[in-house]
């Protein structure tokens, strides 16, 4: 992958912050991991979650090649080994242990990596749909046999009852809503500091065009929230 194609891949407010050295940690990790392609397409794949919270970039795709590592099969702190591998080098020259205590378990519970667990868990179900579709149709068939046993009968329908149970709201949705809300407070309040600040420029004089030049800007640099754990 090239830095025209990942800017041409990645969502529209996040291309003006790509780079060099993304591109690098991106063929990196591709390259460390042996995935065959696979990394670059998980990258652009999970893109979206760039536009739903504030992450920069490059904690970014350290998450997915955490979630990559983790969804192929290997535990928490194999996982985090991986990803973080100049870290870990870094902190055995200094005598240390490969990572601080419960390191790896933070890293995995993290908003973004659970963000990324979500999307993946999403993308696997919508490609293999009919296949869920098709167990859940067995498990009916199951269920209502009439020449099944009854704990046949019964633990069939115990699992479509699973199966077919309305998705209960995950910790990262309610998080991230959680955070909207307090983004709209903020912006409401900063609303308000705005509009107090223009009635008093009124009481003391100011004109129209004075008014409109009291206003708040919102900064343009990428959101800097550093969710690798030490």
């Amino acid at each position: 992958m090239n830095l025209e194609e990942l800017k041409t891949l990645m969502p529209a407010k996040k291309q003006k912050f790509m780079n060099q050295e993304l591109v690098d940690m991106i063929n990196d990790a591709e390259h460390r991991g042996d995935f065959e392609g696979e990394f670059e397409k998980k990258v652009v794949s999970y893109s979206s979650i760039l536009t739903q919270g504030r992450y920069k970039t490059k904690d970014y795709i350290n998450a997915v090649e955490f979630v990559t590592y983790y969804l192929s099969g290997d535990e928490q702190a194999e996982a985090y080994v991986k990803t973080f591998p100049e870290k870990v080098k870094r902190r055995v020259l200094e005598g240390k242990s490969s990572y601080a205590t419960g390191a790896p378990s933070m890293y995995y519970s993290g908003q973004l990596v659970q963000a990324i667990m979500a999307q993946a868990q999403m993308n696997v179900r919508m490609r293999h749909y009919n296949k869920i579709d098709f167990a859940v149709e067995t498990l009916f068939e199951l269920a209502t046999s009439r020449t099944a046993s009854d704990r046949i009968r019964m633990e069939s329908a115990d699992k479509l009852l699973t199966q077919l149970k309305e998705p209960e709201e995950s910790k990262v949705e309610l998080e991230m809503t959680v955070k909207k809300d307090e983004s709209g407070q903020a912006l409401e309040k900063k609303l308000i500091e705005v509009a107090t600040m223009q009635q008093e420029a009124f009481k003391n004089g100011a004109n129209l065009m004075d008014l409109q030049k009291i206003e708040f800007k919102e900064g343009e640099e990428e959101d800097v929230i550093d969710v690798e754990a030490e």
